[in-house]
């Protein structure tokens, strides 16, 4: 393949240069704020230990039976140090050699890298948030207090949220300036050979770019989120429920019926639909694929728009919810004939 310019070796050079500033910088920033914490709560993960306010926040998930923060929950900080130097190393032999086949290898390290760490601290936050101590001072069944992986999100009467710190920066920067890099030089080296047209090239590598990025469905914000078909505002994160479109839109429903009934009026079109989730009712905030979870309709469900209905992973969880109020199984089948 064709040699990519020497302007573009040296960013990329640059850019791989700049990955070892991670070895030095906090990279990720978990804030906290309440109304006993006006001035706010700060956590800072560097790739080898934690600083801030650690000891304070741990001492708070004490009371609701999450486990003491420390060094030792991240084994990954034995290594991290090692990974972001081989990663640096590798990207920088890239840019060295200056081919477009060896720019989109380094596009493709990094969006690895992102797409791995962004999946260890989500694994991390979950089983943090759901595996809690049945004795401790406050327990309020089915709550689950999972940090955000990105962004904002509401724990009881504290505000959560999820940043990129200085590090973090550093390596989204330095993955768009490989994503520059190679639409850039596609579009140069196509626009001199006449072979195709270079908005072409840009849509089609920006496409895959942000399908890389995609995270699924987008959280529901009870308390603050309304219905899409019955405009009531989500208060009771058990039930819900999600329709994405391919174009990123997200419409957000309160109760199943709300969420059938607003399908069925054709908007958006199906052609149109990314994907159908509902909340998990054994594992609440948590949003499950529509068409593969399993239903338990039954008239003691005390759901937000009377539907009856709840939403479960599997037969097991459902069985276990079965017990008590009762009901029968649907299937997603069966649920869009119920409306």
């Amino acid at each position: 393949m064709f040699k990519i310019s020497n302007i573009s070796r040296i960013l990329l050079s640059l850019g791989a240069l700049s990955l070892l500033i991670m070895l030095y910088v906090p990279i990720w920033l978990i804030y906290l704020t309440a109304p006993q914490y006006p001035e706010g709560l700060e956590m800072q993960i560097w790739h080898n230990t934690l600083t801030g306010d650690v000891q304070v926040v741990s001492a708070l998930n004490h009371y609701i039976g999450m486990r003491a923060i420390s060094v030792d929950m991240f084994p990954e900080f034995q290594y991290l140090g090692t990974v972001i130097k081989i990663v640096a190393g590798v990207c920088l032999a890239l840019a060295l050699i200056g081919r477009w086949w060896s720019s989109i290898m380094y596009w493709v390290i990094l969006a690895i890298a992102d797409s791995l760490a962004l999946y260890d601290f989500w694994r991390w936050g979950y089983d943090y948030g759901h595996n809690l101590n049945p004795d401790a001072p406050i327990v309020i069944p089915g709550m689950a207090y999972q940090p955000p992986v990105l962004g904002y999100k509401k724990l009881l009467n504290f505000e959560a949220w999820s940043l990129p710190d200085t590090g973090g920066w550093v390596l989204m920067g330095v993955t768009g300036l490989s994503v520059f890099v190679v639409v850039y030089e596609w579009w140069k080296r196509r626009r001199q050979q006449r072979l195709a047209k270079p908005a072409a090239a840009l849509v089609l590598l920006f496409s895959v770019f942000f399908w890389q990025c995609a995270t699924g469905p987008q959280p529901l914000k009870y308390g603050t989120d309304n219905c899409d078909f019955c405009k009531m505002t989500l208060m009771d994160n058990r039930f819900g429920a999600e329709l994405m479109t391919k174009k990123g839109k997200a419409y957000k429903f309160d109760d199943v019926n709300c969420f059938v009934q607003f399908q069925k009026k054709g908007m958006p079109a199906p052609a149109d639909i990314a994907g159908w989730y509902v909340a998990d009712y054994a594992h609440p905030g948590v949003l499950l694929d529509a068409k593969t979870a399993v239903y338990l309709r039954s008239d003691q469900l005390n759901t937000p728009m009377a539907s009856g209905i709840a939403a479960f992973a599997n037969a097991a969880d459902l069985e276990a919810a079965k017990l008590q109020p009762g009901g029968e199984t649907l299937n997603w089948a069966q649920l869009q004939a119920e409306f």
